[in-house]
């Protein structure tokens, strides 16, 4: 987790055709644990929900609400679909209140669920409950919540997070499930899941809410990461714990949403 340091400003904000003037952002001066000049990045836009801003609301709304505020109700959405490959990918997509003809041309292609407010007062992240997960047609039973108030897991996506990041119990025993004639390992220096490189498993994730569950299966290709980097045959596991996740018990990073095309529909309160 890291932490910056700065002023409060404000500026005209462009995004293709959209403007929002005096918008409020931070003019950070000083950084700590988020590397982001290593990664070629220069900020952060975060397009989770106006409680968890680290900016007081008094300063101003968040660019998520004031870029949507001019839609109706219908179309105050993003909507964004993540490309295959690790380097610029021509099929990658982002839009706000509108669809990308070239992925979908009507809402009625989307399969819509309620978010959760799970563990707090108010809308904070896009989090969705998490049923359970299939691998290889049997299903596997995810442990209890660690998430205050629910029955059920809390997944939560996030564009931010490479990896699909869940509980070690959950995780440990996953990687045992899968396992066939030593095809997957736990590094010993790395304290990562490995599998081997040409082993396919299909695994899926049932999420929603009771009675209106769907399942999201991952690309197998997603599971033996071969972009985490390999060696003698073994590839990082798409998989992978951490008990650190304080806002849900499941991270769903890009490994998880390039499965499909999400559209996140602002809720109007």
């Amino acid at each position: 987790m890291g932490s910056v340091r700065g002023t409060i400003a404000f500026e005209t904000i462009r995004i293709g055709h959209l403007e929002v003037s005096s918008q409020v952002f931070a003019l950070v001066h000083e950084i700590q644990g988020l590397a982001l000049s290593s990664t070629g990045n220069s900020g952060i836009l975060g397009l989770s929900f106006p409680s968890i801003a680290s900016i007081p609301l008094s300063a101003g709304s968040s660019l998520l609400e004031n870029i949507l505020s001019p839609f109706d109700e219908q179309n105050r959405f993003f909507a964004f679909k993540l490309g295959r490959s690790s380097l610029q990918d021509a099929s990658s997509s982002f839009s706000f209140g509108e669809l990308d003809p070239a992925i979908a041309s009507d809402l009625s292609m989307f399969w819509f669920m309620p978010v959760s407010k799970a563990g707090a007062d108010a809308y904070n992240y896009w989090k969705l409950p998490l049923r359970s997960l299939r691998i290889n047609n049997t299903t596997f039973s995810v442990s209890l919540p660690l998430v205050p108030g629910t029955t059920t897991q809390i997944a939560v996506l996030d564009t931010g997070t490479t990896l699909i990041l869940g509980p070690t119990r959950d995780v440990d025993a996953f990687w045992r499930t899968v396992d066939n004639e030593g095809a997957t390992r736990k590094n010993k220096m790395t304290g990562l899941w490995e599998v081997r490189c040409d082993r396919g498993i299909s695994v899926s994730f049932l999420l929603g809410d009771q009675g209106h569950e769907h399942p999201f299966p991952i690309n197998p290709a997603d599971i033996n990461w071969k972009d985490g980097g390999e060696g003698e045959g073994w590839c990082m596991g798409g998989v992978q714990a951490n008990d650190g996740v304080n806002s849900g018990d499941w991270l769903l990073g890009d490994v998880f949403l390039r499965v499909c095309t999400s559209l996140t529909v602002l809720p109007a309160e």
